[in-house]
């Protein structure tokens, strides 16, 4: 067991869902979606998101890619039974590199005709 974390597109005209991206344990991310959407964070989350908060992740993202002091203050790691490593280490910056490339070049959302939401499990 883990935390699984995913994007998830569902078509507006017939609800089906299709996830375009996961990562496993990544506590940062999922601790800025709940400090950005202020939701409890023993809740497991299901939120819409924007243009504009993909925009903002990927801007605090590549802060603290340049300035990796400001990792605790943007991305912070969260606490949880299955959430993994709170350690501020190579697998958390390679997570942060990865998910800015993921979503500065391979995300497919039609903004049009699609829903984008982040959820998870655990």
């Amino acid at each position: 067991m883990g935390l699984d974390m995913y994007l998830e597109t569902m078509d507006k005209t017939t609800g089906e869902t299709t996830i375009i991206h996961s990562w496993r344990k990544a506590n940062q991310i999922r601790a800025w979606f709940v400090n950005q959407f202020d939701k409890d964070p023993n809740d497991q989350l299901k939120i819409k998101l924007t243009p504009e908060t993909i925009d903002n992740l990927i801007c605090d993202m590549t802060q603290v890619l340049a300035h990796q002091q400001l990792a605790s203050n943007l991305l912070p790691t969260s606490v949880g039974f299955f959430f993994g490593s709170t350690d501020y280490d190579e697998y958390y910056f390679e997570t942060l590199a990865d998910t800015v490339d993921y979503l500065m070049h391979d995300l497919e959302w039609h903004t049009e005709t699609e829903d984008l939401y982040y959820t998870e499990w655990w």
